[in-house]
């Protein structure tokens, strides 16, 4: 996937070095959580465009919201919010050439 520690420390508008480690790992739960959730993503994703950059954004706002709520005590983030929601169902009934 295209989410490299470096375009996301970008995304986050983080310097330094002191958080990489936990950084990529915000990445790799990320990648794990849309290839669990979408059929045939890794497909998908080399495949289609549109299919690519609707993904991309979603894993950066879902590796932000993992790096910016690491220390958070209470479930409130246990649903997607209703973008990341609009964005996974699109990927998950993504049709050839397009979204449904």
């Amino acid at each position: 996937m295209a989410i490299t520690l470096e375009k996301a420390k970008l995304y986050l508008k983080i310097d330094g070095t002191d958080d990489d480690a936990l950084l990529t790992d915000c990445i790799n739960a990320a990648k794990a959580y849309l290839i669990g959730a979408v059929s045939d993503f890794d497909t998908s994703y080399e495949k289609y465009d549109d299919f690519r950059e609707i993904a991309d954004q979603l894993m950066y706002d879902l590796i932000a919201e993992y790096y910016t709520n690491r220390d958070a005590r209470n479930d409130s983030r246990a649903n997607l919010n209703y973008m990341k929601q609009s964005m996974m169902t699109q990927l998950q009934n993504y049709a050839a050439g397009g979204t449904t």
